[in-house]
């Protein structure tokens, strides 16, 4: 309970902090799929999500996730169209998956100094704002939240032999699976924590039941899925898989994100570079083995958790590799000074050299943080398109959208110039003609602003 409390208040600050840096967003109005989404289902809806898509008006990537339909309908239900409301319950998951990450860390070893670096680059990366300013992507926080559970109970029943973790990993990766297909990669990632943590051969058995039973509720999920959903995804194996792949573990790995416009964006990038290529050359050379090679499980589970991009690569769905790869930082700047103390050589150099540079990962996160708030901003002309195919119902099927919602959204629109769908489909064509031109550019007709970042953009 004590660590649990360490965390919960590390978790809090930071989150406050954050908040602090972001009020403003708090107001954002409902964006994109959130129009849908959040909402109070029939009784025929929910039910239907068992056997068929979640999504009822067929308009989000098809998937069996029925669990997120839950999810919806109380956020809908009870929070309605109050945005404040939906936002603080998205950063109260966040808070929650922050929590049960952190437990999961201090369980395989970290310190809270270690824990303290993961969690500063985390929440000040563009990935956690890209997940908390859409408020639909709540439904992938909680899975987020049943993943990291699911491998607490994994490191209890491991350590402990007690059959109630077992069951409770099997409950809680059930949840996760039927939420998203992120929990494919977990028949790998559960050994693979065995064996960075505490590799153990006589727990061998235990893993193994586990990493079975995981695999084959997987398994099962696959095939109901590909039964219930004939065109659902599938993940790829060409070169455009492997592309997406390697460019959700680069913006894992930058809290400023992979793609740079800019002086300013492009020397702080490379800034975090050039001290990642140091830190890493210094801990091969200083680092014990035993550290060595924990440091490369690590990575390793870093990569394998960006095996859902050779699927579909989302700029918002990196939160577990980008919390892999900042561990594997944490871990090489504390063993690097504990070595230097050791030794007694150069400590204070180092710290002073450790502090700066994450100060530029920390300080160029919250800078591209800034540009993700700003592309949901109510005046920003892409956002202006992505909604206005909502409210215009612009799709092959008529989004469910509740008429109060509806009629703020038009109102909206209306008071930008956009009052039909001609109007969406005309801003969109300009928006794409322009799209090579330098970002920021003065506001465009009607008030309306060009992001210097796509809310997408890696």
């Amino acid at each position: 309970m004590q660590r649990i409390a360490k965390v919960t208040v590390l978790t809090a600050l930071l989150l406050l902090l954050w908040s602090a840096l972001f009020a403003s967003t708090f107001r954002y109005p409902f964006f994109w799929d959130d129009f849908h989404l959040i909402r109070p289902y029939s009784g025929t809806e929910i039910s239907s999500a068992f056997h068929a898509v979640a999504d009822s008006d067929k308009i989000e990537t098809p998937g069996l996730r029925p669990c997120s339909i839950f999810l919806y309908n109380f956020q809908g239900t009870l929070f309605g169209d109050n945005i404040v409301a939906q936002r603080l319950f998205v950063l109260v998951l966040m808070g929650i998956f922050m929590i049960a990450a952190g437990t999961l860390l201090l369980e395989l070893g970290l310190n809270l100094l270690q824990l303290a670096i993961v969690f500063s680059l985390f929440v000040s990366s563009r990935v956690f704002a890209s997940l908390v300013l859409w408020v639909c992507l709540s439904h992938l926080i909680m899975a987020y939240i049943w993943i990291v559970l699911t491998a607490c109970f994994f490191v209890f029943w491991v350590k402990r032999s007690r059959w109630v973790f077992l069951l409770l990993m099997l409950v809680t990766c059930t949840l996760a699976t039927f939420t998203r297909e992120e929990t494919y990669t977990l028949p790998v990632v559960l050994p693979l924590l065995w064996l960075i943590a505490f590799f153990d051969q006589s727990q061998w058995r235990r893993v193994l039941a586990a990493a079975l039973s995981v695999l084959a509720i997987v398994c099962a999920h696959y095939c109901l899925w590909h039964y219930f959903v004939p065109n659902a995804l599938s993940p790829e194996f060409n070169l455009g898989a492997i592309k997406r792949f390697l460019a959700a573990m680069a913006a894992a790995c930058l809290p400023c994100g992979s793609n740079w416009i800019g002086f300013t964006d492009t020397s702080i990038a490379i800034a975090w570079i050039m001290f990642l290529i140091a830190l890493v050359a210094f801990f091969l050379l200083l680092a014990r083995p035993h550290v060595r090679l924990q440091f490369l499980g690590v990575c390793c589970l870093g990569a394998l958790l960006s095996a859902p991009a050779l699927g579909v690569a989302r700029s918002f769905g990196i939160a577990l590799p980008t919390l892999a790869f900042m561990t594997a930082i944490s871990i090489a700047i504390t063993e690097i000074y504990a070595r230097a103390q050791s030794r007694n050589q150069f400590r204070g150099a180092i710290m002073i050299v450790v502090i700066l540079c994450l100060a530029v990962g920390i300080v160029g996160g919250i800078h591209r943080s800034k540009y993700v708030a700003e592309s949901v901003q109510e005046n920003s002309a892409w956002r202006m398109v992505r909604d206005g195919k909502f409210l215009f119902d612009m799709f092959e099927y008529p989004p469910t959208i509740p008429p109060q919602r509806r009629a703020v959204g038009l109102a909206r629109l209306k008071a930008f110039g956009i009052q039909s769908a001609d109007d969406v489909k005309s801003l969109e064509k300009t928006l794409r003609q322009n799209r090579d031109q330098p970002k920021q550019q003065p506001a465009l007709p009607n008030g309306l602003t060009l992001a210097k970042y796509d809310y997408l953009s890696f």
